[in-house]
């Protein structure tokens, strides 16, 4: 993230007359799933630049999400169930310079945390307020090469995810790579190492793909799988 901030300050400095005019589209709708052995999770919202997603200034990033999952608590020597759903209203700025775009985002958060059975010794249960901040980095040098990097950081308990990937267009249609990710939530940790597809427009929509193999905090593997998709409007 501090990268993505270096990265948005230099790029910002060079002159705002490289700015696109807002002729293109403004609005930007995304949803999708993450599914792993021991939990299920669903996110969707939105992205509004007034000027244009391919040009620089303000953006407004809106995001839910929610599901359910599992660990291991030490205090109840056993398994803990637990639903989260969370919402967020983000505002921000965009830098768009030729096959880079970084967006920085900040705002206020909500979560609820129910577990079953209660867990005393857990920091989440119950309903939370606080901040986050979010970062999206995308840089293609060359029509068939990318890399990509995002991550979030919530006040609440803290709880954030980190991802990076790199890919290289297949059949003039998508981007496949290497890709690595980390989730953490209050004392819970997960490492995910896969492959993505990115990029593949069908029709009016973009989807993309990604699984492998995860490993968590409570010594637990298993296969992950995640799929998304968006549109540009």
């Amino acid at each position: 993230m501090a990268v993505a901030v270096a990265i948005m300050f230099f790029c910002a400095v060079p002159g705002r007359a490289q700015a696109a005019a807002a002729d293109g589209p403004s609005f930007l709708w995304f949803g999708g799933t993450d599914l792993w052995r021991y939990g299920s999770f669903l996110y969707g919202g939105a992205l509004w630049s007034p000027r244009g997603l391919d040009a620089d200034g303000f953006t407004l990033k809106l995001l839910v999400n929610g599901g359910r999952y599992s660990y291991n608590s030490a205090d109840l020597d056993g398994k803990v169930d637990g639903a989260m759903l969370s919402g967020a209203a983000l505002p921000g700025w965009r830098v768009v310079r030729g096959g880079l775009t970084v967006s920085l985002f900040a705002g206020p958060v909500v979560q609820d945390y129910r577990l079953s059975p209660n867990d005393p010794g857990s920091r989440l249960h119950g309903l939370y307020a606080g901040g986050q901040f979010a970062a999206d980095v995308w840089y293609q040098p060359t029509a068939n090469i990318m890399a990509a990097a995002n991550g979030s950081v919530a006040s609440i308990g803290p709880t954030g995810s980190l991802r990076g990937a790199l890919g290289y267009r297949v059949f003039d249609a998508m981007f496949v790579g290497p890709e690595t990710a980390m989730l953490w939530c209050a004392q819970f940790r997960q490492l995910e190492i896969g492959a993505h597809i990115t990029g593949l427009h069908i029709n009016a929509m973009e989807w993309s793909a990604a699984g492998g193999w995860s490993r968590d905090s409570d010594r637990r593997s298993g296969p992950y799988l995640r799929l998304g998709v968006s549109a540009k409007y």
